[in-house]
């Protein structure tokens, strides 16, 4: 296969013999393999994103740093919490969704996890031709973020420690796909599995006011309609080393003030 990636700067997607990527996913690769270079002072180092930048034909200089750092402090923010999981469990299960171009499982490996990335067909395909194979990360795929076959699976982890992660998942996607992955994830995820994602802080996700006493979370549509999910609540800070209570909390208080102009929120949730 081709090292070759075609680069449009008037669109919002870059493709690849059939794969499709979002800008933020371009951006998102280029923090993560440029830090070392455009970062250093965030002590960010990531070899894989940069071997997976070297085999792919990317203009490195096409986004300015202040929009790589955004996209590198979601990033941090993400692994930080993805690592304190793993501290909790160190065999457990994390399953990336339609996470795209992430080098993840490089940088939090800690000998014993197990990683499972599931993206659609083409996407999944292009992945495990570019990235080392391992025998605790697999690739997957499915038809789409409203697929809900391998979700189904997830009341087959019951006894395994598992944390799904969805990093830029679902902005990029449509209200719909949030609601409809949620809703499917309520009702097959087995109590204790856990969630962190990021959203936008215009669309907010929130503990629901009309069920006090039971976990139960919400998210306003941009119609007004309020969607709500239960048995998923957010995880206590008080459940966190303090460095990994004050990265969430720091980097969604700059959310705020910015209202989620190019600064994402990030959430960790669990189901109960």
């Amino acid at each position: 296969m081709e090292g070759r990636m075609e680069t449009r700067t008037n669109e919002a997607s870059t493709e690849r013999e059939g794969v499709q990527l979002h800008e933020e996913e371009l951006v998102d690769l280029l923090a993560r393999a440029l830090a070392g270079r455009d970062l250093p002072d965030t002590g960010f180092d990531d070899p894989t994103a940069r071997a997976l930048l070297d085999a792919l034909d990317v203009d490195r200089d096409r986004y300015d740093r202040a929009r790589l750092r955004l996209s590198l402090a979601t990033t941090m923010v993400v692994d930080a919490v993805v690592r304190g999981f793993f501290d909790r469990h160190p065999d457990g299960l994390a399953i990336g969704v339609n996470q795209g171009l992430c080098t993840r499982f490089s940088r939090v490996d800690n000998g014993s996890l197990r990683w499972l990335d599931i993206d659609p067909a083409p996407v999944a395909t292009f992945k495990q031709s570019l990235l080392p194979t391992h025998e605790r990360h697999t690739v997957g795929s499915c038809c789409s973020l409203r697929c809900s076959g391998w979700v189904g699976c997830l009341r087959e982890l019951r006894d395994v420690p598992a944390l799904i992660v969805a990093q830029g998942t679902f902005r990029r996607s449509s209200h719909e796909d949030l609601d409809a992955f949620l809703v499917r994830a309520v009702e097959h995820a087995g109590p204790g599995t856990e969630l962190v994602l990021d959203y936008d802080v215009r669309a907010p996700l929130r503990p629901s006011s009309l069920n006090l006493r039971g976990a139960c979370l919400e998210s306003p549509s941009p119609d007004g309609h309020v969607a709500r999910y239960p048995r998923l609540r957010f995880v206590s800070p008080d459940e966190y080393p303090a460095e990994i209570a004050h990265a969430v909390s720091g980097m969604n208080g700059v959310s705020r003030l910015f209202r989620g102009r190019g600064v994402a929120s990030v959430a960790h949730l669990r189901f109960v």
